[in-house]
């Protein structure tokens, strides 16, 4: 097997990614001829050719496509190892991988305060409802719903979450405890089973669950669905009526305010959220740290006993 110069794949996959040798010059503070020698070279070596001269400028060959789509996933997984290794022990940046209504609804809003405690680690947000790849993507560690177990990778279950009925003060008011109220207002829920029977979502079979815990006619209740579970959360703080939402997701306005829980109802659910990382690097200081503070987080909201944490008894 030949070995190929780095330099010169570092010079292709700079030009490919601009389709520009004069771009890719630029950027790597090389002249021009330097990257077409190295290219011409790599060439020579591949008994390929990369780029074809179009009317409309350079553009890749089928191999060198191939060789581009390569190129860029190899030397930015380098980039992102030598990123960390050049790090110091207790600062640099930790990238963490969310789901996006986590990160609006419980993460952001609380991460003054991680930055108040660790000023050293730069915390980059990466929101996704995908599986990560942690060396492709550069993710130092997932917080992932229901997660599930995998070889390689290490998880721990930071929060327990909870379905719960909360609306604005003035519909909580209106409902009041009577149950039979929630027919004269819209059940604002999460896209789930209820209207979808091929859907295996999570939060959709919670869903159903809780309406039958609460003996309610599914035929007479007015539902608005939302696809994002944060927009739920937000449909209830515009008053838009009662919203049936993972505790996880309103625990701050319940806090403040904003939201009251409807009708004292709570259903504990058997999953939550888990940070998951790869197990090499289970001893990473700035992971470790952040672990820690999410923890406290979660430890002063079940102090303050509210619905993000409280599983108290069902209403009978």
């Amino acid at each position: 097997m030949q070995n190929h110069s780095l330099n010169g794949l570092r010079m292709f996959e700079a030009a490919a990614r601009h389709l520009s040798f004069t771009v890719a010059a630029s950027e790597l503070n090389v002249t021009q001829a330097a990257v077409s020698q190295q290219i011409r070279r790599l060439e020579d070596e591949l008994g390929v050719k990369l780029f074809l001269r179009e009317k409309g400028g350079l553009a890749l060959s089928v191999s060198g496509q191939d060789l581009a789509k390569s190129t860029n996933v190899a030397l930015s997984m380098i980039k992102k190892s030598t990123d960390r290794i050049t790090d110091t022990e207790t600062g640099g940046v930790l990238a963490v991988s969310t789901l996006a209504s986590f990160a609006s609804r419980w993460l952001i809003p609380r991460l003054s305060r991680f930055q108040e405690k660790h000023p050293d680690i730069a915390l980059h947000v990466h929101t996704s409802g995908t599986k990560v790849d942690f060396d492709r993507d550069g993710i130092d560690a997932a917080i992932r719903l229901a997660a599930k177990k995998e070889l390689g990778l290490h998880d721990e279950l930071i929060m327990q979450d909870s379905l719960c009925l909360v609306a604005s003060a003035d519909v909580a008011k209106a409902v009041g405890d009577i149950r039979e109220n929630l027919y004269k207002h819209p059940l604002i829920i999460d896209g789930s089973r209820l209207l979808d029977e091929n859907s295996l979502d999570l939060t959709g079979l919670a869903t159903e669950q809780a309406m039958e815990l609460l003996k309610l006619d599914k035929m007479k209740l007015d539902f608005r669905v939302y696809k994002q579970s944060d927009s739920v959360v937000l449909a209830a703080l515009a008053g838009q009526g009662v919203a049936l939402t993972r505790s996880s997701l309103c625990s701050g306005d319940l806090e403040t305010g904003r939201l009251a829980l409807v009708c004292n109802f709570r259903l504990p659910l058997e999953f939550g959220y888990s940070l998951v990382w790869p197990e090499s690097r289970a001893k990473d200081p700035k992971l470790l740290a952040f672990k820690r503070w999410m923890m406290k987080e979660v430890a002063d909201l079940q102090d303050a006993g509210d619905c993000g944490a409280s599983m108290g008894e069902l209403p009978p």
